[in-house]
């Protein structure tokens, strides 16, 4: 009988912990960084407005019924960082731009509800949705193109949920190079990183 006891008692200190619920990890380090690109040429975008750390009071921009939505929402807190190479458009093949988001929420609930939004306004805008693949617990995909001084230029994002952090990655450049497997490479990198 003791030896039962003391069986069970081991088997229970062993038992595996339970999987955590949310990612604690600063959005900072879990964003893509220069040397993680796997394409040449890139640099750090310089004074882009919307790189860097993203408080829900910078989201705001100055307007306290958004900041109270993004609080109500869960939100608390992003950050962005964003690469460009310097080449011309309409020779460049591949990604122009590179743009590598996380925006950590209370819960994986709250997380679920911002992709939800974020991809009806995608779809709200125009974008056309495609497969996102096998990306984090959830995720979207959506294409755009606008035409200007005789090239077609296109965006591709992909969109997705790791627990309680929606992470994104946009690349950006001359849609006849241009396709959403380079977005999805650089996303499944960045997924690699988040170790909650």
């Amino acid at each position: 009988m003791g030896g039962a006891v003391l069986t069970c008692g081991l088997l229970a200190g062993c038992a595996p912990q339970p999987a955590p619920t949310v990612i604690r990890t600063d959005p900072a380090r879990l964003v893509l960084t220069l040397s993680e690109l796997p394409y040449p040429g890139f640099q750090v975008a310089a004074a882009t407005p919307d790189s860097g750390r993203r408080s829900n009071r910078a989201e705001a921009g100055g307007s306290p019924a958004v900041l109270h939505r993004l609080e109500q929402e869960g939100r608390t807190t992003g950050y962005s960082a964003t690469y460009t190479r310097a080449v011309q458009i309409a020779s460049a093949v591949g990604p122009v731009v590179i743009q590598s988001v996380a925006t950590a929420y209370r819960t994986d609930g709250d997380a679920t509800a911002a992709l939800g939004r974020d991809a009806a306004g995608l779809a709200g805008a125009g974008d056309t949705r495609l497969s996102a693949g096998r990306v984090g617990q959830a995720a979207v995909a959506f294409t755009s193109q606008r035409s200007a001084a005789q090239v077609t230029y296109a965006q591709y994002v992909v969109e997705w949920r790791e627990l309680n952090v929606v992470n994104a990655v946009v690349v950006e450049g001359n849609a006849l190079t241009l396709d959403l497997g380079y977005a999805l490479t650089l996303a499944r990198l960045q997924q690699r990183g988040e170790h909650p």
